[in-house]
């Protein structure tokens, strides 16, 4: 199949070391303290526990802190030009969908992590979590063999935590490879649904510019990180084809409601607006470990055209748009 590099656009990340969260690589998997709740052994992030893993969502700078090669560190860096690290191109496509989330951080450059004592591998392209306790088997879940009885397959729209502490095997029963490849799916473009919407618009600028806003609201899943948000882009170029981030005037507006399904998050709503002066705004309303049982989002955006290079062609002008509801269970 032909591969790509993964490039993503704005999206940097520091690496520093937080001395407090790391502990020596060569330390077994069941060596864990009160005090460390989360580990790297062999460049993989170890968190004791459910309770631990849900704490660092919480707090993302013990994870983005620390010096740790992520699948979103491994994408962005010069060395992964240099050696020709590639992904496949709907891989590519499908991680795409998750800039800038903190799943990309969590992962290892295979895209597993460890949690209390299991081993979890996210297949994007096919959208499904391949969870294990047989430690050597992560060969085989990175190749996308998955025919093992000692193998949990779930979808990324399951609460994967969750159906774990109940006793759950999986949800995907057949792990043929024909029947995993039909999981496959293509990338996101414009359009609405029960859990995206999105919108895009171009418009002539002065000063030989032409401006881009990209908006959306997304309800995100990964089996096992959901994150509920809304998010817009503005953009010029001055020749083609590429565009490049151009700060702004933004200002999202957003009505929710959604009850977790994490008892301790339990059922929340609001009516709010912000707005900042940049490139990307994203307002995010949710983040956790578990997903969402039911939710609600409407989001109002506003985008003045031109930011630092003037407004647009006849003047000042902006966007001004609603999206259509995204919702499930409401």
């Amino acid at each position: 199949m032909k591969t790509q590099i993964l490039k993503f656009s704005g999206f940097l990340l520091t690496a520093a070391i937080v001395g407090s969260c790391i502990s020596d690589p060569s330390e077994s998997l069941s060596d864990h303290s009160t005090v460390n709740k989360l580990k790297i052994r062999d460049n993989t992030l170890n968190f004791a526990d459910f309770e631990a893993y849900e704490g660092a969502i919480q707090n993302p700078k013990q994870i983005t802190e620390l010096d740790f090669r992520s699948i979103s560190k491994l994408v962005h860096s010069r060395e992964a030009t240099a050696n020709a690290r590639v992904l496949s191109d709907d891989e590519a496509n499908a991680l795409k969908e998750y800039e800038g989330s903190l799943i990309l951080d969590i992962l290892d450059e295979e895209k597993t992590v460890v949690i209390g004592e299991r081993l979890f591998y996210l297949d994007f392209a096919r959208k499904l979590v391949a969870v294990t306790e047989d430690f050597s088997l992560r060969t085989s879940l990175i190749e996308g063999d998955y025919d093992s009885e000692l193998v949990y397959l779930f979808s990324f729209e399951d609460d994967v935590i969750g159906m774990l502490e109940e006793g759950s095997t999986g949800t995907i029963l057949s792990k043929k490879k024909a029947d995993l490849e039909n999981r496959r799916i293509a990338a996101v473009g414009t359009n609405c649904d029960w859990d995206e919407c999105r919108y895009d618009s171009n418009t002539p600028g002065d000063n030989g510019y032409e401006y881009r806003v990209e908006a959306k609201h997304v309800y995100q899943s990964a089996g096992v990180y959901f994150k509920l948000f809304s998010q817009a882009k503005h953009m010029k170029r001055n020749s083609p084809p590429l565009y490049s981030g151009e700060p702004t005037d933004i200002q999202i507006s957003w009505n929710y409601w959604f009850k977790s399904k994490k008892n301790s998050i339990g059922t929340q709503s609001d009516i709010d607006s912000d707005s900042k002066w940049s490139d990307v705004y994203e307002e995010t309303h949710y983040t956790s470990s578990r997903g969402l049982e039911s939710y609600r989002l409407d989001s109002h955006f506003y985008v003045e055209v031109g930011g630092n290079h003037g407004d647009g062609a006849g003047g000042f002008s902006y966007w001004d748009f609603d999206l259509y509801r995204i919702d499930k269970g409401f």
